[in-house]
């Protein structure tokens, strides 16, 4: 099983650079209201929340908020690297400092250019 994950976001340019350069995704593809990131068999889609029409349910009940009681999980061989290199780039957007967790992983945590909660994880040992 494999899980494709959708973040409607307020600027694709900005959120395909946070992704791409700051967080180190690979961009599969981009086009004008969406980007495309894969990493193995995951796939994240950014898409502009523009495209959605006045019914969607997201439009319907007024997300003005986005990201809002999620969080997403990237796991990585490198995650002291990144972030020493989130650290320099962009520090203003590390929520929470690298840090040993008792269940035996090291991660931190960063907010998107919308909100979006994401926590960088060392794999599990």
């Amino acid at each position: 099983m494999a899980f494709r994950i959708e973040f409607f976001v307020n600027d694709i340019e900005k959120s395909v650079v946070f992704y791409q350069n700051i967080l180190r995704l690979k961009l599969l593809q981009q086009g004008e209201n969406s980007a495309s990131f894969i990493s193995d068999e995951s796939h994240l889609l950014l898409t502009s929340f523009d495209v959605l029409e006045d019914n969607h349910y997201f439009k319907k009940h007024n997300f003005a908020k986005l990201g809002g009681g999620v969080e997403f999980i990237i796991i990585t061989d490198q995650v002291e690297e990144l972030y020493k290199s989130i650290k320099q780039k962009k520090p203003n957007s590390i929520e929470s400092d690298l840090k040993q967790q008792t269940w035996g992983m090291v991660d931190f945590r960063v907010i998107d250019p919308d909100g979006y909660y994401i926590r960088v994880s060392s794999k599990r040992k």
